[in-house]
């Protein structure tokens, strides 16, 4: 049996429900009322999830938030898949820095104010 060329192989479908694109920015992981916090890059972003680099020895709960430092948002996430050098993540919310009023949610705006004075 022959091989196909490249153009007639089946190729896997996407999974993902948006459209990606490739970044690199700077991101901030928050979990446990923002008693614990990483440093993170942001490698691929879509409306509803992205690919983050984060070292391989961090340890991170099944949800926690995503701070996007650049846009000044904050994403309500959770772990999809993982690997020794990225983690993928679904969004579940989204959230404005300036205006974070909740107060469950202002140490948010505290470590995103924290991050950008560095």
């Amino acid at each position: 049996m022959t091989a196909l060329p490249q153009t007639e192989r089946t190729l896997p479908s996407n999974k993902r429900s948006a459209r990606r694109r490739r970044v690199l920015l700077s991101g901030k992981i928050a979990y446990s009322d923002g008693a614990f916090s990483y440093d993170c890059t942001i490698r691929d972003l879509s409306a509803s999830g992205a690919r983050l680099g984060i070292p391989g020895a961090t340890v991170l709960p099944k949800e926690f938030f995503l701070l996007n430092l650049r846009e000044g948002t904050a994403y309500a996430c959770e772990v999809i898949w993982r690997n020794a050098a990225h983690t993928g993540v679904r969004f579940h919310d989204v959230f404005a820095l300036s205006n974070a009023t909740d107060p469950g949610l202002r140490f948010l705006r505290r470590l995103y104010v924290e991050a950008c004075l560095r």
